[in-house]
């Protein structure tokens, strides 16, 4: 665990915030390359990613204050201070919004809507790739207890053991890191997938529909707050009787993808019968 990889001088370099640049500026990168395809210019590419990217932070941020409010009442200024709370951002949230703000910009600039969204949309799961491995480097987003090989251990002041009641040097699902290896896989098939003939908005639909399914199973392994802090009072792994916030969103989310996916192959196929 290395939440702090260097400094440069006294400035301390984070090991998720650099992740995350990184992720921004490569996903920044395979979007402009793909994009151009897409008859996009670069620059609008370029505006649309930096949008994207605040978007990513400010839903991450207010994902995980709506799902959290007990941790913020009486003092609501923290919801600005990302670098507090037990965790701080939640992905989900973010990845919604941006989508939500992308849409809108595409929509306002008379931008190609799906195509755009197909070529753009790897981005994101390049995005989860690297930016889970900060997350890794920095102890958060962590698992439950396990006895499985799998298990890691943090250091013993690491954020997994504090107000967890999980006792120091306990091994547990590093959730991160299969995180990171379900934005490869997600990558890899969506970059397939592109290579045969598709309509267009298929590979958008595609990636939500396996964002919701991965997401939904790996927070089988997550570790979660006790149940006054969730939104909907679902506790830790080890005893909860439902499922989580994240994993009823991730099935909105596959419902979502298969509806939007018949729409979209229907309309194109109306398109394409009349225009032959």
């Amino acid at each position: 665990m290395y939440p702090v990889l260097f400094k440069i001088g006294s400035l301390p370099i984070n090991s998720y915030g650099l992740m995350l640049a990184v992720s921004f500026v490569l996903g920044l990168w395979l979007a402009a390359r793909r994009g151009e395809a897409a008859g996009v210019q670069r620059n609008d590419i370029y505006d649309l990613g930096i949008r994207l990217m605040i978007a990513a932070i400010v839903g991450s941020r207010l994902f995980y204050v709506f799902t959290h409010v007990p941790e913020f009442q009486g003092h609501w200024f923290d919801v600005i201070t990302i670098w507090k709370g037990l965790y701080g951002l939640s992905m989900l949230g973010g990845v919604i919004l941006a989508v939500a703000v992308g849409f809108y910009t595409v929509w306002r600039k008379k931008l190609p809507v799906w195509e755009l969204a197909d070529a753009v949309i790897p981005s994101f799961a390049l995005g989860i790739f690297v930016t889970r491995i900060g997350c890794f480097f920095n102890g958060c987003c962590f698992g439950s207890e396990t006895s499985c090989s799998l298990g890691v251990a943090f250091p013993d002041l690491a954020m997994p053991y504090c107000n967890t009641g999980m006792i120091p040097g306990t091994h547990i699902h590093p959730t991160q890191l299969y995180s990171s290896l379900a934005g490869l896989f997600m990558i890899i098939v969506l970059l397939c997938a592109d290579r045969r003939r598709h309509f267009p908005g298929f590979i958008f639909a595609f990636f939500i529909g396996l964002y919701g399914v991965t997401r939904f199973g790996i927070e089988e392994f997550r570790y979660f707050d006790h149940e006054p802090n969730m939104l909907f009072g679902f506790s830790s792994i080890a005893g909860r009787s439902g499922i989580t916030d994240n994993q009823l969103i991730s099935l909105i989310m596959l419902v979502y993808s298969i509806l939007l996916g018949i729409w979209l192959y229907l309309r194109y196929r109306r398109i394409y019968s009349t225009s032959s």
